[in-house]
């Protein structure tokens, strides 16, 4: 599944925006978008663009094909020259690239369609919001791993779903069903047209309530790296500046 030599990041992962809402896609379906080094590298920059981007308030992710991504792309480690080198450099690149979607101050919406395995799981559970068709699957291991979770996913996973429910999750090598991760609080389960849904519920974020939620975010994103006290004194700093805000600003 190694990328084509005459690929250019464009290609892989495409840009754009409009009426404030930026819109991330893979583009690897001959692949199962899976990420290997250069797509991980496009993504970044893509989340980086929409991130410094004024006009931008809200970050949308999808992919095209049947899968929303299958995980990280081992064979092209083991086609490399130095395949240890490459595993530790597509582990650095994952995780800067969840690291910049955990620190943003935008939200960042998901919709999944099909698969979605390894790092793939770890992009839905970076994200703030996930929509999936009824469909739509979720494992620990990329799809072509020895079943060993990609990079990122261990320090997702239990943050989303709890210990005890990760640790099953994985051990058990589950497959779990759109219904089964919607009680789980990974997704919520759109049975109509998943790219229309995903966009209204971008819009729905905008408005009135834009700097609130991004507010709220930063807070909620924060608390598992925060003291009890440092997080209700950041809370009382922002109901402060909520305060002082315009009424049409808050």
């Amino acid at each position: 599944m190694s990328l084509a030599a005459n690929a250019s990041p464009e290609s892989v992962v495409r840009y754009s925006a409009a009426d404030g809402i930026a819109h991330i896609e893979l583009n690897r379906p001959e692949a199962g978008n899976a990420l290997d080094l250069q797509t991980t590298h496009a993504l970044r920059d893509a989340f980086q663009r929409a991130l410094r981007a004024h006009d931008v308030d809200i970050v949308k992710l999808t992919s095209t094909g049947e899968s929303f991504c299958v995980g990280t792309d081992t064979a092209a480690a083991q086609a490399s020259e130095d395949p240890t080198t490459h595993v530790f450099e597509v582990a650095a690149a994952l995780d800067e690239l969840f690291g910049i979607i955990h620190g943003s101050s935008k939200p960042v919406l998901a919709a999944v369609q099909g698969l979605a395995a390894g790092s793939g799981l770890g992009l839905a559970l970076a994200a703030d919001m996930v929509l999936s068709s009824p469909s739509a699957t979720f494992r620990v291991a990329a799809q072509d791993s020895l079943g060993a979770p990609d990079p990122g996913v261990a320090w997702l996973l239990p943050r989303a779903i709890g210990q005890p429910r990760a640790l099953s999750f994985a051990l058990r090598r589950r497959v779990v069903d759109a219904e089964t991760a919607a009680g789980w609080g990974m997704t919520e389960v759109e049975s109509g047209d998943l790219g229309r849904a995903l966009h209204e519920l971008a819009q729905s974020l905008t408005g009135e309530h834009l700097w609130a939620n991004g507010e709220t975010r930063r807070l909620l994103r924060t608390s598992w790296d925060t003291s009890r006290t440092d997080l209700s004194q950041s809370e009382a700093a922002t109901m402060v500046r909520a305060m002082l805000r315009p009424r049409s600003q808050a």
